[in-house]
């Protein structure tokens, strides 16, 4: 029960991000909706409104307007969803150095040719996962501030893929015992 344990965590977690995202389609729509309804206000003409996706018939006084304006989603609130997800990837981070630790015990070998050289100390492997996890955050806090949407699929995609590897490295691990 005690080995099935990990493994049932990594398919709650991302069963229960992917359904949550999936049962929230307002919050989605949210998401979506309010990117394609802001319009920028270039600053010397300030009568003349600029689409957040501009059209390709332009001047070529709004093109450059537009070329250097992008929007700024940073006074935006995040969706309670993006926390959630950053949790979560740490904690799949964490859960596939355990796996990998786990299998490693047993007599398995790191397939990875980056990771070869970590996976033998846990607490190196260890940092590496947490730095991979710090690293995926400040990645998707900084696309959140362009690309609201694109930040939150690459937590999920994310999510899905550590958990996926966390769960074929405790399926390994049990093989072996």
């Amino acid at each position: 029960m005690s080995r099935a344990l990990p493994r049932l965590a990594a398919l709650l977690l991302t069963v229960g991000s992917v359904a949550h995202v999936a049962a929230t389609p307002a919050a989605a729509q949210e998401l979506v909706g309010s990117a394609t309804a802001l319009a920028l206000v270039a600053s010397d003409t300030p009568s003349t409104l600029l689409p957040l996706f501009p059209t390709a018939i332009r001047t070529a006084a709004s093109a450059e307007a537009a070329s250097t304006i992008a929007p700024d989603f940073s006074r935006i609130r995040r969706p309670r969803l993006l926390p959630a997800l950053y949790a979560v990837t740490v904690l799949t981070q964490v859960l596939d150095a355990h796996s990998t630790m786990s299998a490693l015990g047993r007599g398995g070998r790191e397939m990875n040719p980056v990771m070869q050289g970590v996976a033998s100390n846990g607490t190196t492997l260890l940092a590496v996962k947490v730095g991979t996890a710090v690293g995926t955050v400040f990645v998707a806090e900084k696309l959140w501030r362009r690309n609201r949407v694109a930040a939150v699929a690459l937590m999920v995609a994310v999510n899905v893929a550590t958990a996926g590897i966390a769960a074929h490295n405790y399926s390994v691990a049990s093989r072996l015992q």
